[in-house]
């Protein structure tokens, strides 16, 4: 085996190992994400986002637990229409808020 040969199999062996690395901590990462109607999304949360975004039309709203930790994604639109991504863990916590394209 020449020289390239041998540095191109190192890269594949490298590749391999990397996304391997990869695909091993997705799946032990402990997350499931549902959605959920936006009545089941507790009123503190809905005001904090209704707080943070005046005039705010919530349309869409996912539960996802995450190493047991609680975070809801809503998706809403204000009246100019823009639409927003909020999300906000179960302690009021706001994580992101998104403006979307």
């Amino acid at each position: 085996m020449n020289k390239q040969n041998r540095s191109n199999a190192h890269l594949k062996i490298t590749a391999t190992v990397f996304f391997s690395a990869i695909t091993l901590a997705a799946c032990t990462e402990k997350s499931s994400e549902i959605e959920i109607p936006l009545s089941e999304v507790p009123a503190n949360i809905v005001s904090i986002v209704q707080n943070s975004l005046p005039g705010i039309s919530l349309v869409e709203a996912e539960k996802e637990i995450r190493d047991d930790i609680v975070i809801y994604e809503l998706e809403g639109k204000l009246i100019n229409g823009k639409e927003y991504e909020i999300k906000i863990a179960a302690d009021g916590t706001i994580i992101k808020i998104e403006l979307e394209d």
